[in-house]
């Protein structure tokens, strides 16, 4: 199966073309400083799930696509307190966007976990 065709690889396609937008809006020092974090972390999210559908064992990068999803719901609220966005309702739709790929993130770990410990065939 491609990786196009996943639905977490969709959620987090639209959740990184929305960063790459709100982050054109954040004043320059922010966009500079912790627009490029969100940025890269967005697109990390990417590449992650693009090297664990490739991959047999899953289990470590599922893990840290886990860790790379939670870290990037750290730096949406960190913007948010440094007054990085332009308006909450900007905010709270990439969060909701960064949650949506977090669940899906977690479980793909889950399913992955139970398929290696036999529960699943």
């Amino acid at each position: 199966m491609r990786y196009e065709n996943l639905p977490i690889y969709k959620s987090a396609l639209d959740f990184c073309a929305y960063i790459e937008t709100i982050v054109k809006g954040f004043e320059k020092y922010s966009k500079y400083s912790i627009g490029q974090d969100l940025r890269e972390y967005s697109k990390q999210i990417l590449f992650l799930i693009h090297r664990a559908n490739r991959s047999e064992d899953k289990k470590d990068i599922l893990n840290s696509l886990v860790e790379k999803c939670e870290e990037t719901k750290m730096l949406l609220q960190l913007a948010k307190e440094l007054k990085s966005f332009s308006s909450f309702k900007s905010f709270e739709h990439s969060t909701k966007l960064c949650i949506d790929v977090c669940k899906q993130a977690q479980a793909w770990f889950n399913y992955f976990e139970k398929k290696r410990a036999g529960v699943l065939k």
